[in-house]
């Protein structure tokens, strides 16, 4: 099987596992400490039991995880340039997230907050991927000033290529 197959794979279910492992936990503290399901009445009941509601709710931010962690492929894609690679999964991303924050949270139910929420999210983006460009490209230039410095000291000390 192909190497980035394999990758593939792995993101996809290990997004999925620690997704569901780290919501249960994070449910059974909500549900320990306030004697409440973490759901919104409007989503619950489209289930006849919390317990459902709760499952598929898992199930899904699972999935919306699993698509994340094997969407992030993309980047290892370097034909298609890093702003290619990055919109493409700022797109994957942003679907994800909406169709499970719709099904689940009902965002679309209020345009203005359905606007509201893909303006926060476009916006939020950018600037973490902005400050990621950065870090990496500062960490490049410090990479190449250091390989330029030790170049320098070869050929001082009479070592040739």
């Amino acid at each position: 099987m192909n190497e980035m197959i394999k990758n593939l794979l792995l993101r996809i279910v290990n997004s999925f596992m620690y997704a569901i492992g780290i919501t249960t936990v994070v449910y059974i503290f909500i549900i320990f400490f306030t004697g409440g399901t973490p759901l919104l009445p409007e989503y619950a009941g489209r289930f006849d039991n919390d317990v459902k509601a709760l499952l598929v709710q898992l199930i899904l931010i699972g999935l919306m995880s699993a698509v994340l962690g094997g969407g992030s492929i993309i980047m290892e894609l370097e034909r298609l340039g890093l702003i290619v690679q990055s919109a493409i999964y700022f797109i994957i991303s942003l679907c994800v997230w909406l169709f499970v924050g719709d099904f689940c949270w009902c965002i679309t139910k209020y345009p203005q907050a359905f606007i509201s929420i893909v303006v926060s999210y476009t916006v939020s983006y950018i600037i973490c991927w902005t400050i990621q460009y950065s870090i990496c490209k500062k960490n490049i230039a410090d990479i190449n000033k250091k390989l330029k410095e030790l170049e320098e000291d070869n050929h001082g000390e009479g070592y040739s290529d």
